[in-house]
């Protein structure tokens, strides 16, 4: 039987990444996202199912930030984070077998924009502001209550580069108009 990772929020770019990276490593992989092709995250039953006897369960969940801060999307980036991430806490509180690992996505502009020196857990500030503050309310809810069997690990990640997707399509884009600088063709 292959060991199986459940990966929240597994349709966008880093879970398309990792699925088909733990895939061709042999572990079945479950994913939980709003589309009809996969586990819904109204389906707390099939959630509970996934995660019951799971290696480890990832949490990439959150709406795009790939957008305009209207009150609206500020609202749903901020929801998208914690609810998603309340919501696996809840369902993994009830399981017999639940995962031993839980990786959780957050987000490294949580810290203050530095050019003085790194930022990192030991000795990084805190910054302000609306990114500051989604990322402040997603650890607490990750980390509100500890989980009997399950080891929680926070992850937090910034701008991720990838050959095909991710932040690389709006900087190319940029880049076709003319605002990357000078190319060494000259242009």
């Amino acid at each position: 039987m292959k060991p199986r990772i459940v990966i929240a929020g597994g349709t966008g770019f880093i879970g398309r990444y990792l699925t088909q990276r733990f895939t061709e490593d042999g572990y079945e992989v479950l994913i939980i996202s709003r589309g009809n092709s996969f586990i819904n995250w109204n389906d707390e039953e099939k959630i509970r199912a996934a995660l019951e006897g799971a290696a480890v369960l990832i949490n990439l969940a959150g709406k795009s930030v790939d957008c305009r801060y209207t009150k609206k999307n500020k609202r749903i980036i901020l929801e998208s984070r914690v609810e998603t991430t309340q919501k696996l806490q809840k369902i993994l509180e009830t399981c017999s077998a639940p995962p031993p690992l839980w990786i959780n996505s957050a987000t490294a502009t949580i810290y203050r924009h530095a050019e003085d020196r790194p930022m990192d857990e030991a000795t990084g500030e805190t910054g302000y502001g609306f990114s500051v503050e989604v990322a402040k309310a997603w650890e607490a809810a990750f980390f509100e209550r500890p989980l009997a069997y399950t080891r929680k690990v926070l992850l937090r990640i910034a701008i991720v580069l990838g050959r095909e997707g991710g932040v690389m399509k709006p900087y190319t884009a940029l880049t076709r108009f003319g605002l990357g600088g000078v190319q060494g063709n000259g242009w």
